[in-house]
């Protein structure tokens, strides 16, 4: 496997991801008020402008960056 196909994982995975996302905000509607991954308390400006969102910034960039 090499950099390209790592890379096209990626791309696949984060576009997964972010159809999940939009259609969990639809159907949660809230956010979450602490993180699932690390149990943080997500910050009110980040409920309010990621609506559904799940986990902290912190998070959240960790786990997009993951290569699956």
């Amino acid at each position: 496997m090499d950099e390209c196909d790592l890379g096209n994982i990626f791309a696949d995975r984060y576009q997964k991801e972010a159809l999940a996302r939009q259609l969990n905000r639809k159907l949660q509607g809230e956010s979450r008020f602490e993180c699932e991954d690390c149990g943080e308390t997500i910050p009110e400006g980040r409920r309010k402008a990621v609506p559904g969102c799940v986990r902290c910034v912190s998070c959240e960039t960790n786990f997009e960056r993951k290569p699956w």
